[in-house]
């Protein structure tokens, strides 16, 4: 079983993918697709019903017009992409001719465990067989897979063509090869993976999860309107996240002001839950402030705020003349 192992993991890492085929061409799959085909790689766009492949060809050329005329790609680009995707209702023989699959199927874990189960018969045993799920796990929808080790979730964020981010997410039984050639194809395509844990909705949902359960809450207690709440993190924090994650930002601003503003939150309110995590107040009780101190959550050999901030400073302009 270990030798089986480690000639799938050198088969793995060895595979030359220039085939990929897309399985499912609703909104997801459908700007995967145009991804892998920019990227020069031919593709096969499947589905089980042939007005979604006429509506994914509609979607196809709208999506690319507007890349066009926004600057990311030249027409000639554009259209040598359209003519490397071709639509197919014939699963199998995609599955037989593909070096990658990325199935994009609908959120059922019954369904995927099918599609996998295919995908394991039909394909070499050494194509990495990738889930966008965002949120299920990874080993349980390879569980009845003869080759478990090529299976890996790499979950896109809408909309898939535009957002640089990936999550690689691998399972208990997933080859180390088929991790790190899924991120290396990745970053090919110009995207930015990051890999994560199998845990359920994975980090990017998490996150935005939290978020969303805070706006629910600010309406409950009538404190904001559907549109207050929007307007505030588009033309607030929302401005800097292109430039600097929730992390580092508490880092800028000091560790130490994020304390008091946690300790004052939870003292007005009456409730311990808004005091700043113990993460956070560690780091103050260590010195460990961020930039002004040289080290908070990341190290900062040359601890300059106003650096960051002009980087900041600078994208959110180039963001706000793009609003104009």
């Amino acid at each position: 079983m270990q030798t089986q192992t480690v000639e799938l993991e050198t088969r793995i890492s060895n595979k030359d993918i220039q085939k990929i085929a897309v399985l499912g061409q609703g909104v997801m799959g459908v700007d995967i697709a145009i991804t892998f085909a920019l990227a020069g790689y031919k593709v096969t766009a499947v589905d089980i019903c042939e007005q979604q492949l006429e509506t994914a060809e509609l979607r196809t050329k709208a999506n690319l017009k507007l890349m066009v005329e926004g600057g990311l790609v030249d027409e000639d680009n554009a259209q040598k992409a359209q003519q490397l995707i071709v639509r197919s209702m014939e699963w199998d023989s995609a599955l037989a001719d593909a070096d990658f699959v990325m199935e994009v199927v609908p959120e059922n874990i019954a369904q995927k465990k099918a599609v996998f189960e295919q995908c394991d018969k039909l394909c070499s045993p050494d194509v990495i067989i990738a889930s966008n799920t965002s949120s299920m796990s990874i080993a349980h929808i390879s569980e009845g897979m003869d080759y478990p080790q090529r299976a890996i979730t790499a979950h896109w964020t809408i909309p898939a063509h535009l957002s640089p981010l990936v999550e690689v997410v691998p399972g208990i039984q997933t080859a180390k090869a088929a991790e790190l050639k899924t991120m290396d194809l990745l970053k090919k395509l110009g995207k930015y993976p990051v890999t994560c844990k199998d845990t359920p909705g994975f980090i990017h949902n998490i996150l935005q999860g939290a978020l969303i359960k805070a706006a629910m809450d600010l309406m409950d207690l009538d404190i904001a309107t559907a549109e207050e709440i929007d307007s505030v993190v588009k033309n607030g924090f929302g401005l800097r996240m292109p430039s600097v994650g929730p992390i580092q930002f508490m880092d800028m601003v000091g560790l130490d002001s994020i304390a008091n503003v946690g300790n004052y939150m939870a003292e007005t309110m009456n409730d311990p839950n808004w005091r700043s995590h113990k993460r956070i107040r560690d780091k103050v009780e260590q010195g460990d402030l961020g930039v002004k101190t040289g080290k908070g959550f990341y190290q900062y050999p040359d601890a300059n705020a106003d650096v960051f901030w002009e980087e900041i400073n600078g994208d959110i302009i180039k963001t706000l003349k793009a609003r104009v």
